[in-house]
């Protein structure tokens, strides 16, 4: 394969005025006046001044995997991958070494950055220099710090020495600033051992998954409340990751280390509601054989995550009330109450609000619920957050596909980034889902997602219409309209039931056998 022309990127090294000049700024970037994720970024770009390279990344060590902190030349969506070193030969290679590794041009191990350096020419083409350097302190692995090239032997003429300074401080700074998370924590919980701290501050450290200033607020947010008992209520859009947003408040808690109950308010019937969520002495009902505790009592000490808590009847919604209010159940049959420490997170895309105003939902329960609520913004409102969701989700199929390596094209993403995503994270999940497995039919090497492989599209920007005959435009006789809008309705229950009939049938209220026969005559089976 032809290299192409690399410009005027240095093909030898710098002299050696230029590296202390670089070292002495890499040195000075520790202490400069600058946001961490600003810092992270100076030093890259430090670093690709030294060796030349088209693209490099800095990760942490978390957890047993590699997590990106900042990259530079490569595709965005490497943001929202995890790079876990038993996949990644070379990665592997890298943390085995106490010195720079350098992977020889005809070296058969995969780059873990094949297909994802920024630009469409490169896209397609593999890495041809890479290097490689573990960030140690001490026995202690911090991270990685890595370099990519497409030009051959680029960074053979860097000395060793040079690499390992700013390895050094490379780990310096990923150092600091887990001690100053695990600090951050003593001053929380003190007497605990101090293993313990490192570990849940770097858990606690995790962002939610994106960029965007509406998700960096909401992230600031979840750290104030997360560290109080109050009941938080999480409201959004359907798909928007209520539930990914409840797990991360649960693991940012006092209570990370209790259990952690869902319960899906939706698929409750009434007449065993509250049987679920209180429990039952045995013969309170037919059936009953023996005692159970209800999802109350089994997160004791935890948290109680009620999703879609809006779908609630009113005659389950009264016995609710007393919990949440008092933290008091009663099993069903038994005449004793006795008290549960739970803490409450609920979770609901209808504006509760309206519901209580035509009185669907009860006023006081809304109150109760909404001590601490949480907007989660609808993924059209996360610009900059696509590409690294959409890494995330690529590299997720890629595991499950088993492939080597997954990677997509400039111009899809852009086609992912213009369009509204009515179905949110949700949406985008299963689109990337397909596409990779559409991309990797018949693909032994890196598969690229090219815009092709991606469904659902029209013109960039317009929301998702039913596919087929029954999405009628909005022009038509009256009888084309209603049919036009069952079918959105249809295809919206649906969604919201990963596909499932029975639980789309029990969303719109209808029977099952019903819906199957409207779905029918809309031409949609």
């Amino acid at each position: 394969m032809t290299v192409p022309d690399l410009g005027n990127r240095a093909s030898q090294p710098p002299s050696h005025e230029r590296v202390d000049e670089l070292i002495r700024n890499a040195v000075f970037n520790l202490t400069a006046d600058l946001s961490i994720k600003e810092r992270h970024h100076r030093f890259l770009d430090l670093f690709s001044a030294l060796t030349g390279n088209q693209a490099c990344a800095l990760l942490r060590f978390q957890e047993g995997v590699l997590v990106p902190v900042a990259i530079r030349g490569l595709s965005p969506e490497v943001m929202g991958r995890v790079f876990r070193p038993q996949d990644h030969p070379r990665l592997a290679a890298i943390i085995d070494a106490r010195a720079p590794v350098r992977f020889p041009l005809g070296d058969d191990r995969p780059d873990p950055y094949d297909g994802l350096l920024l630009g469409d020419e490169s896209a397609r083409l593999p890495v041809h220099a890479c290097l490689g350097c573990s960030l140690y302190n001490e026995s202690r692995l911090f991270g990685v710090l890595t370099a990519d090239a497409l030009q051959p032997g680029l960074f053979d003429g860097i000395e060793d020495h040079v690499l390992q300074v700013f390895a050094a401080i490379a780990t310096v700074a990923l150092r600091n600033e887990t001690y100053i998370n695990a600090l951050e924590m003593l001053a929380e919980h003190r007497g605990q051992v101090a293993a313990e701290l490192v570990s849940e501050a770097l858990q606690r450290s995790h962002p939610v998954l994106g960029e965007s200033q509406a998700m960096c607020d909401l992230d600031r947010e979840i750290d104030i409340v997360a560290r109080s008992d109050l009941t938080v209520l999480l409201m959004g859009e359907t798909g928007v990751g209520k539930e990914v947003l409840a797990r991360i408040i649960h693991s940012r808690s006092l209570r990370s280390r209790q259990p952690l109950v869902h319960v899906n308010c939706a698929a409750l019937p009434e007449s065993l509601a509250e049987s679920e969520l209180f429990g039952h002495v045995r013969g309170a009902f037919t059936g009953a054989a023996s005692d159970r505790a209800g999802k109350f009592e089994l997160a004791e000490g935890g948290t109680l995550f009620l999703d879609e808590v809006g779908e609630l009847p009113l005659a389950v919604q009264a016995k609710l009330l007393r919990a949440v209010q008092f933290g008091e159940i009663q099993r069903v049959g038994s005449d004793r109450a006795h008290r549960v420490d739970v803490r409450i997170i609920a979770a609901t895309n209808r504006l509760l609000p309206t519901e209580v105003r035509e009185g669907r939902f009860r006023a006081d329960l809304y109150h109760r619920l909404s001590m601490y609520p949480l907007h989660v913004p609808p993924l059209r409102e996360r610009g900059g957050d696509i590409a690294i969701l959409a890494g995330h989700f690529l590299e997720q199929a890629r595991i499950r596909l088993g492939l080597k390596q997954l990677a997509m094209t400039p111009v899809a993403l852009k086609l992912l980034e213009s369009y509204s995503w009515p179905g949110n994270v949700r949406e985008l999940e299963h689109v990337m889902l397909r596409a990779a497995l559409r991309a990797a039919d018949g693909c032994d090497a890196v598969a690229v997602i090219e815009p092709e492989h991606l469904d659902g599209w029209r013109n960039a920007g317009e929301s998702a219409e039913p596919s087929g005959s029954h999405a009628a435009p909005m022009g038509g006789t009256l009888s084309e309209r209603v049919d036009a809008f069952q079918a959105r309705l249809i295809q919206s229950a649906l969604a919201d039931a990963g596909g499932n009939w029975a639980d789309a049938a029990r969303r719109l209220g209808v029977d099952r056998g019903n819906l199957h026969r409207l779905a029918k005559r809309l031409r949609m089976k």
